[in-house]
């Protein structure tokens, strides 16, 4: 069973938050979407799902790609906290293109206009990092790879995190989110992905938004 969450509001009570935690430690499979990232600041647990949130700069450590394509990490109070900067079409880049998720899919895509995700804090612990895109500092972003899309594993359980996905008529409708998060469910579902690459998927510098 796999839960999808694009969440953001009230908390929820104790003997849920501890119902959720038994369900994914237990080896269910959990999707976070764009604005659950931002959700349940202060449930401990749920931010070591996530691995990062849209938190303050003093919440936890911060991970992003330097010019050489080296994954980096900085630790609470160094950098920037959570932001994004104007929306904008961008590039996604795959850095584990052998991941089942990924594997088979054109490793640089055009993504459309969306907000992009920079500085987000959390214990970043067990993440394998998917994917990252460059945040320019023309749009207001860091000047750095900001991770996109991510899996941590919880107890016998899985997490993938893709913080794209803002609804604004394009981003959730981008043909690449869409086979993205179709395959990410799979995987969280079975642990394999058998889906094709779609016919429609975006090029390296061409985006492809599907109608609504």
């Amino acid at each position: 069973m796999v839960v999808v969450s694009n969440y953001n509001g009230d908390a929820w009570p104790a003997e849920v938050n501890a119902a959720f935690e038994e369900f994914v430690r237990g080896g269910g499979g959990f999707h976070v979407v764009h604005a659950a990232n931002n959700a349940f600041s202060g449930w401990k647990e749920y931010d070591l799902m996530i691995g990062l949130g849209w938190r303050g700069n003093k919440y936890g450590a911060r991970v992003y790609y330097d010019e050489t394509g080296k994954l980096q990490r900085a630790e609470s109070g160094e950098g920037p906290g959570a932001g994004h900067g104007a929306q904008h079409e961008f590039k996604i880049t795959h850095r584990d293109p052998e991941h089942p998720i990924l594997k088979g899919l054109p490793p640089v895509w055009m993504h459309a206009t969306d907000e992009l995700y920079h500085g987000q804090r959390g214990p970043a612990e067990k993440m394998l990092v998917l994917a990252s895109a460059f945040d320019d500092k023309s749009k207001g972003g860091t000047g750095v790879h900001e991770p996109m899309l991510w899996v941590i594993p919880y107890g016998q359980g899985k997490v993938v995190t893709n913080v794209m996905g803002h609804e604004n008529g394009k981003a959730v409708q981008c043909a690449g989110f869409t086979a993205i998060n179709n395959r990410a469910l799979e995987w969280l579902a079975t642990g394999q992905v058998a889906q094709a690459l779609p016919a429609d998927f975006p090029k390296a510098d061409k985006t492809s938004v599907l109608p609504k």
